[in-house]
């Protein structure tokens, strides 16, 4: 790891509902993680436009991006560094950023959003053709020790980096 690139700390959590399990089973098969606010419909679309979802948006209600949408496309650069924590699990996946932004990645997968839980699988829904990155595992069991932050999308304290790279 050098340190002249960048750390971040990447939920995959689409809509705070997002399966967990599903997401880091799609992660680890497939080498990839997906922009915020890049999974699908109306906001999906904000990001392959470059328009972003910086202003409210009806599928979000009130809610913006707060520009992460903006840093994983413009900011996030091939050798970063990112931490990938999933909501019920102590474990994290620590990857580097292998690719430019791809705009809709492939997974043979589908979405399909049930009360209050959005499955991704093999199942009846829509394509998940997500805005994405590839990525190159480093370790799927990194375990931090403080709380990562609320952001979906964010810069790794310089604490946490230097734990990390200590791991690794």
């Amino acid at each position: 790891m050098s340190l002249r690139n960048a750390f971040w700390v990447l939920r995959q959590n689409y809509g705070e509902i997002t399966n967990q399990f599903d997401m880091k089973k799609l992660i680890k098969s497939q080498h990839f993680v997906s922009c915020p606010w890049g999974g699908w419909g109306v906001s999906r679309q904000n990001v392959v436009d470059g328009v972003y979802n910086e202003t409210p948006c009806g599928e979000k209600g009130r809610r913006t991006s707060n520009r992460q949408d903006r840093k994983f496309v413009e900011e996030m650069k091939i050798g970063d560094i990112v931490l990938i924590p999933f909501t019920g699990s102590k474990e994290c996946i620590v990857a580097r950023i292998t690719s430019d932004v791809e705009y809709a990645i492939d997974t043979g997968l589908n979405w399909n959003e049930e009360p209050g839980q959005i499955s991704i699988g093999e199942n009846d829904g829509l394509p998940f053709r997500p805005v994405g990155r590839y990525i190159e595992i480093l370790c799927d069991n990194f375990i931090p020790d403080k709380s990562l932050g609320q952001w979906t999308l964010s810069k790794m304290n310089e604490e946490l980096k230097s734990k990390l790279i200590a791991s690794i």
